[in-house]
C-alpha cells in the first residue's frame, strides 16, 4: 500500500470520500465475485487447510492449467500440420 493510499484510508470519514467513490465507480460486482469464487476453487484444489492464499495462482498454473495448456498446444500443432498437408476435412 502506498503512503498516499494509507493516508487517504486513515482519515476521518475515509469511506465516504470523493476518492473512494471514484475508486468504486467502476466496481464490477459480478466480475469481483467471479474472482473470489475462482480463488476459492484454487484453494480447495490445493488441499490447503491453513487459510493462506499465497502462491495459489502459481500452484494452479503448475497443477491444473499448465498440463491442460501443454496438451492443447500439441493438439493445435497437430491440427496445423494436418491443415498444411491438406488432410483436414472441411467443416460445414
Amino acid at each position: 500500500m502506498t503512503d498516499d493510499l494509507a493516508t487517504k484510508l486513515n482519515t476521518a470519514g475515509a469511506f465516504d470520500t470523493p476518492w473512494l467513490k471514484e475508486q468504486l465507480q467502476n466496481w464490477d460486482v459480478v466480475s469481483e465475485q467471479k474472482k473470489a469464487d475462482f480463488m476459492e476453487h484454487m484453494y480447495k484444489c490445493s488441499d490447503r487447510t491453513n487459510g493462506l492464499y499465497t502462491g495459489l495462482w502459481q500452484d494452479f498454473c503448475i497443477r491444473e492449467a499448465g498440463p491442460i495448456m501443454r496438451d492443447r498446444y500439441f493438439e493445435m500443432m497437430e491440427a496445423v500440420r494436418l491443415y498444411e498437408e491438406g488432410l483436414l476435412e472441411p467443416i460445414s
